[in-house]
């Protein structure tokens, strides 16, 4: 399970993050949301030990800092924001995901190969194993890059944003695949989110920042009864076609 307790992040004297207590639910999807500047990418950096905190991050009751890195990436794996383009193909960029676990040689065992096809099958990538990542759509860019993630075979995912600059069609097939990560194989999801609507579509249950302090941390269900979505993004709810949205 992972943990935060009392996390505090200062640069230059201002307080980016303010006493973040939370446990992250195991086998769910967490959605992280606030407005820009509200320190949800710094969050997410702390997690991957990329950003200096005081307080504490422990995974199974161990401070995440005192874990070799290639043993905290066998449990917690991230989805960058940014996906750099690559002359790699498909099945060479998801053959890095078994990095933690191929030691210094890194020869792929039989094992490994097993986690790599799995996950180019899961993500529908087996027929594109061989194509370069960087002449992919930005659908199918996306899909590669969480095919690494998959054969990662991490038990809690962190997603920046993994929807962005995707077109609705591909927001849609993402979002199929991450709610089946937790439905077929267990994971435990935490993702940093910007449209309100698809968040609470997909969400189990939510964390809400604003001005780097923990506002809200519940189900889905409690966050939509309580109206702290409108208050804190001034926004209204609406229903159409029995999809919710916020404008």
């Amino acid at each position: 399970m992972l943990e935060l307790t009392n996390l505090n992040v200062n640069a230059a004297g201002y307080l980016i993050l303010q006493n973040i207590s939370f446990q992250l639910e195991p086998h769910r999807i967490t959605v992280l949301l606030g407005k820009n500047g509200s320190g949800k990418s710094t969050l997410i950096k702390c997690i991957n030990c990329l950003q200096h905190f005081s307080g504490s991050i422990t995974l199974d009751g161990i401070p995440l800092t005192r874990i070799p890195s290639s043993q905290k990436a066998k449990r917690i794996a991230c989805f960058p924001q940014a996906l750099p383009d690559t002359p790699l193909t498909v099945g060479q960029l998801t053959a890095l995901g078994r990095n933690p676990y191929t030691g210094i040689t890194g020869r792929l065992a039989e094992n490994d190969h097993s986690a790599i096809d799995t996950a180019l099958s899961q993500t529908d990538m087996t027929a594109m194993s061989s194509r370069a990542v960087n002449t992919l759509s930005g659908g199918e860019k996306q899909r590669a890059y969480l095919a690494m993630l998959l054969a990662q075979d991490s038990d809690i995912l962190l997603m920046d944003e993994p929807a962005s600059y995707l077109d609705t069609d591909a927001r849609r097939e993402l979002y199929n695949l991450i709610k089946a990560l937790v439905q077929n194989h267990q994971k435990t999801l935490l993702i940093v989110m910007h449209d309100l609507g698809e968040a609470v579509t997909i969400a189990d249950n939510i964390l809400l920042l604003e001005h780097g302090k923990l506002l809200f941390h519940g189900t889905k269900e409690h966050c939509l009864s309580c109206d702290i979505l409108e208050k804190s993004f001034h926004v209204k709810r609406y229903i159409a076609d029995d999809r919710i949205f916020f404008a």
